[in-house]
């Protein structure tokens, strides 16, 4: 990568300001990727523990003690 001394003239002739140029539509892919899994993950996790905070509450006491506000352990 070269150092820029003046930018005056044609950028053609500067050459590439940046690393890895050429690289910036497989990094987006990578990152859509990465985004989609975390939203796939956290959906999951979240389903998860809805489920087990739903399974305290299947059990008649617990219900009661929901409803009055005391703590289920």
């Amino acid at each position: 990568m070269a150092t820029v001394e003046s930018w005056a003239g044609n950028i053609q002739d500067i050459g590439p300001i940046y690393p890895f140029v050429g690289t910036e539509v497989i990094l987006w892919v990578i990152g859509v990727a990465l985004w989609i899994a975390w939203h796939i993950w956290q959906a999951l996790n979240e389903n998860r523990e809805y489920r087990e905070e739903a399974a305290k509450y299947t059990k008649g006491e617990n219900l009661l003690k929901a409803i009055r506000g005391d703590r289920i352990t």
